[in-house]
């Protein structure tokens, strides 16, 4: 079950959506990604992405000709003052019989909404394959506030297609466009430092967020048509103006992000369920490679090869749709939300406002579920920013949850019973 709210009230529920929880991909046949480019001051422009290798396509047409059917609908709510936080400011359905070529992969679908320069709203966009009858629905902050910030800019992949993520990889080619105000130059910060990973809940304060302080510096020419390359891995900050704080953030994370299939990289999320004492000596032991480091570290927890490869399945599954969700400015792992979904999984419920989210994870025969609050942070980099709430009197498991998957088992919320 999904509720949701425009305001940043958690006991304003609004409407509730009886479907799959938010950040679960196998909950729909299809995921469409999903980005917004502010156009002018009174538009902006959705675009909607979609692979058609997960669409179901029919020939049962006059024409006799491949096509998926397509709904889409987008609610806008404006969330700038509380007073509003249930005014639709704009909203629209399409249905779409799209022709399916040869060798055609994605389907993209651009529309153009109305939303004010200096407004915040939330947006909800809802993808239907009709055929299929399979409805995905996705949330999407739309920042107007200023002219300098990320949602200002507009990725393009090389074959045309809109890049909707704000990561690269090493040899990925894109082109940007900014159209708000004249601009001949682009400025580009780049920043080489790992990020640290969320603090455990029974910590008084959240990791520090980013300090953007670059390594280096340079302009860029601008043109909607050059063409654009980050190969180091690292933060890349692109600006039009260097006396404001706000760009575009783009990050390079390796090759494989958001999945990671490198062992140096895979073994950092166990620092969840090591002591920092324990993890220190578990990289310093001997000359152990960093599969070595993991192998051996699950294979103690299980005792068992087979159930080993069930916990990395599960761990390192998590970890990777952490990391489409939850990245904001550091991988999504390292997230506070990042965090709380590696260890127990899924939520049963969450509710969505446009500027908290609560996870519930509820318990048989328990009235009270335990429940996790983030609140989304004001960020110069992301609207994905949410740091969870500290110090609540309802206590989080976090021991007990640790202490299962060191057995070797996956953490269910039901074993607290």
């Amino acid at each position: 079950m999904l509720l949701w709210a425009c305001g940043s009230s958690t006991r304003n529920q609004g409407a509730q959506f009886n479907r799959p929880v938010l950040y679960n991909p196998t909950s729909s046949a299809f995921n469409p990604k999903i980005g917004v480019y502010h156009v002018s001051e009174n538009e902006t422009q959705l675009l909607i992405m979609l692979d058609t290798n997960e669409l179901l396509v029919s020939e049962a047409n006059p024409e006799r000709i491949p096509k998926s059917d397509i709904k889409i609908r987008y609610e806008l709510y404006d969330c700038t003052d509380i007073a509003n936080n249930k005014l639709v400011s704009d909203s629209a359905t399409f249905i779409n019989s799209v022709e399916i070529r040869r060798q055609q992969r994605i389907i993209v679908f651009p529309i153009t909404i109305s939303a004010e320069q200096g407004r915040r709203y939330l947006l909800l966009v809802q993808t239907t394959d009709l055929l299929r009858r399979n409805t995905i629905r996705q949330f999407l902050t739309v920042n107007k506030t200023s002219v300098y910030s990320g949602q200002n800019f507009r990725l393009t992949a090389l074959n045309g297609s809109p890049k909707l993520e704000n990561t690269v990889t090493e040899n990925e080619i894109f082109r940007i466009e900014y159209r708000r105000r004249p601009i001949d130059k682009l400025f580009i910060k780049y920043k080489n430092e790992v990020q640290p990973f969320a603090t455990a809940p029974t910590a008084l304060s959240a990791a520090d967020k980013l300090e953007f302080k670059p390594d280096s510096i340079w302009e860029q020419a601008y043109s909607p048509n050059i063409n654009f390359m980050f190969p180091d891995e690292g933060i890349y900050l692109v600006q039009t103006d260097t006396t404001q704080s706000e760009g575009l953030l783009l990050m390079n994370f390796g090759p494989s992000f958001p999945l990671e299939n490198r062992t140096s990289q895979m073994v950092l999320p166990i620092q969840y369920l090591l002591t920092d004492a324990e993890f220190q000596r578990l990289t310093r032991e001997g000359n152990e490679t960093p599969k070595m480091m993991m192998d051996n570290f699950w294979l103690s927890a299980t005792g068992s090869t087979d159930r080993a490869r069930m916990l990395i399945r599960v761990f390192y599954t998590r970890m990777s749709y952490a990391n489409r969700y939850f990245t904001d400015f550091k991988e999504g792992w390292k997230t506070d939300r990042g965090m709380i979904y590696m260890i127990y999984g899924l939520p049963n419920n969450i509710n969505k406002g446009s500027d908290t989210e609560i996870w519930e994870y509820t318990r048989r025969q328990q009235a009270n579920p335990l429940t996790f609050t983030f609140e989304r942070q004001p960020s110069d980099y992301t609207e994905n920013y949410f740091v969870l709430q500290r110090g609540d009197a309802q206590p989080t498991f976090w021991r007990q949850a640790v202490e299962s998957w060191r057995r070797g088992r996956v953490f269910n919320i039901n074993d607290l019973d």
